[in-house]
Order: structure tokens, then sequence, then C-alpha cells
């Protein structure tokens, strides 16, 4: 379907990594057939193509449905017109997620159906500006690594001066208060609506540059802005603020080895003796803090290194991809890192999904995980901690 042409499917299974699994699947449909009494081998074979036909049938009438929602999301002419398709779409993905368990997937489709929902709120705010606007994601929003499930921060550059910039004012408020509405942002995140969070490409230019010169204690926050993307508006505008960005953090390297440091230095999600660490009070007693030990450190490492390096990426994926192909990791790492991101990629969105998006922070149960799931939450950590281990070291050689 035409919102999903040119997705990173590719960049997730690679075109090797797809040749493999079939490579592996002739080879034990082979084995299996050359067991089989005569006779039976067309019987299998009709069993595998049948089973195929009806996954790629699954497969599209989901994207399908998909699109037709998003159509509705398009024509929506008012805020609860946008509300019922965006939930259905909800359903969907989280019923995809439970029979693919692909991370990759539902990320994709989430982040096409959130764009195309903050564009018809944005649409739908008023008064309209009549100077240039962009709506541009950050954090997960901006990587591409959002969900329907959880909340997502924004920002908005606009090119007004003076009393235009009531007038955006005024739009960018009604437009963040659709997104709260709809349940994709929250009114004490990071939103337009809120003077820090909107301005102009001086004004944004003055406020990155005071808060990397002076230092205020939020260098990761600012290194976050790495992440920004365009969701809505103006495309220049927001290649121009991405541009700004990259230029300011790319003149202050001090700063970004700083937060290098401040990354390599996150607590292991492994306690003393390499249990999970678990919260041992409060309303999370006996839970793991995913967030914490697992999720922020990998995303937050990946990032302030291709900031360190200059590889102009904003998905975790393809930041990963682009520091191997930089030569600043080696294939090992970049696929245990790769393996880290889906695997605790998976439990976060399961646990989204199971508490309807509204939980504070990602905790898990360690003791409710069957063994393998253990096994694959354990792999990811470590992956995690080796690229620690590797940063520390270079910052440490460094003096």
């Amino acid at each position: 379907m035409p919102i999903f042409l040119g997705a990173r499917g590719e960049d997730v299974l690679s075109r090797q990594g797809t040749a493999d699994f079939l490579a592996r699947l002739r080879r034990d449909l082979h084995g299996r057939m050359a067991h089989l009494p005569p006779g039976e081998e067309l019987a299998l074979l009709e069993g595998v193509a049948g089973t195929l036909r009806d996954e790629i049938a699954f497969e599209e009438r989901f994207y399908a449905e998909v699109g037709r929602e998003v159509a509705a999301i398009d024509e929506a002419g008012d805020a609860e017109g946008l509300a019922v398709p965006l939930q259905r779409l909800r359903d969907m993905v989280a019923d995809y997620f439970r029979r693919r368990g692909s991370v990759a997937a539902c990320h994709l489709v989430c982040t096409a159906v959130t764009d195309r929902a903050a564009a018809a709120a944005f649409r739908l705010a008023r008064p309209l500006p009549s100077v240039p606007w962009c709506l541009m994601g950050v954090g997960a929003a901006g990587r591409g690594e959002g969900t329907l499930f959880s909340l997502g921060d924004f920002l908005l550059v606009h090119g007004a001066e003076g009393d235009e910039g009531e007038a955006v004012t005024a739009f960018a408020g009604q437009g963040a208060e659709i997104l709260c509405d709809l349940g994709l942002a929250d009114r004490s995140g990071v939103l337009p609506s809120l003077p820090a969070w909107r301005g102009s490409m001086a004004e944004w230019r003055t406020r990155i540059a005071t808060r990397l010169a002076e230092g205020d204690g939020d260098l990761e926050g600012l290194i976050r802005l790495a992440d920004l993307r365009l969701v809505a508006g103006d495309a220049s505008l927001a290649a121009g603020m991405v541009n700004l960005v990259r230029a300011m953090l790319g003149y202050h390297q001090d700063a970004v080895r700083e937060a290098a440091r401040r990354t390599a230095m996150m607590p292991s999600g492994f306690d003393f003796f390499g249990r999970f660490r678990v919260e041992r009070g409060g309303a999370h007693r006996g839970e793991f803090n995913l967030g914490l030990y697992g999720v922020e450190p990998l995303v937050a490492i990946v990032r302030v290194l291709t900031v360190r390096f200059d590889i102009p990426e904003s998905g975790t994926v393809e930041r990963i991809r682009g520091l191997l192909q930089g030569g600043r990791i080696d294939v090992e790492l970049a696929e245990q890192l790769l393996f880290a991101w889906h695997a605790l990629g998976k439990f976060a969105l399961a646990e989204e999904i199971a508490r309807g998006g509204r939980a504070s922070g990602m905790f898990i149960s360690p003791s409710t995980l069957a063994v393998d799931e253990q096994e694959e939450l354990k792999r990811g950590l470590e992956a995690v901690g080796t690229l620690q281990k590797m940063v520390y070291s270079s910052m440490a050689g460094q003096g």
C-alpha cells in the first residue's frame, strides 16, 4: 500500500539473512521429504503451499485494512472523526503483533499512522498560520520507533516573526490539544503548545547554542534532538532544523564526548550476582525496569555514537548499520546490537499492549518469563553492556 512504499524492511532483515532462511527451509523440506512414504511428498508440498498462501493472505488483508483506516483519518473533518479509525488501528496492530511478533513491522505501521493522525490534527487546528511551519517528532517519534500505545514527543519550527507569532502559538496549542485527546501525546511532555518546544529557526539556534555553551545538566536532552524527523508541514524548514542541530552538535564535540561518557556509565541490568536487577520496593517490586536498563541505554549510546561520528541516521537500526559501515563497530557487535534492539523492543511492545500504553515506565516480571525468554532478555542486556564497555574504554583512552 502507498503509505508503506520505501519502508525500511530490508534494513531489518537483510537480503543475506532472508537468503539463509530460505536455504534452511529448502534443506529442511528436502530432508523431510526424503523420509516420507512414496506418494506423500506432494501432500507435504501442497500443505506448505497452503500455509504460505494463508500467511500471504493475512498480510495482504492486514495492510488493506490499515489503508482503509488511514484513508478515514485523512478524510476526517473533526477530532472525533480521527479517534474512531485510530482506535481500530490500535486493535489491529495489537492483533498483528500477537501473531507476528515483529517489532519492526509494528513500528513501521505505527509511525505511518501517527504521522497521518498528527498531520490531520494540525490540519484541523485553527487559526492556520500564514507562515511556513513544520511539526517534528523527537525521541521515539523521531526515530520511527514510537507506537500507537505510547505517548510521543513533538516540537514545532515556524517562520513567524513579531505579531505573526501569536497566530502560531494558538495554532500550535490547538494542534497539540488534539494530539493529546487522541492519546498520541502527553500534556506534560514535549509539545509545541509549550514555549520551550516551538520557535523560529533563529530562536532554535539561540536556544541550542546557549544550552550547549553554558551547560545545564541536560546534555542528553540536547543530543536527543538528533532524533528529529519531519512529521507534517514544510519539508525544507524541517531539513534546515535537522542541519542546524547536526552543525551545532558537531561544533560542540566536548559536550558530545561528555554525553557519551555518561551513557557508557548508565547502570547495568544485572546485580552483583549476575541476576536481573529488579525493583526492591514500591508498586513495581520484583519487576525489571526494561526502559532504564535496556531500551534507553541502547538507544542513547547508539545515538551519541552516530552524533559523534556524524552518521546522518535517525532510526536505531539504521544507526547501528551506519556504525558498522563506518568501521566504528565490527560485524559481531552489530549483530548483537540488532538482536538486542529486536529482543528488548519485543518485550517493551508486548508490555505496552498488555497495559494499554498508560503505565509509567517499562516494567516486566522476569519470574513470569519462560526460560527461553529469560535467555533472550539476558542476551539483549549483555549486548548493551558490551557496547557500554567499548564506549567507556574509548573515552578512558582519550583521557
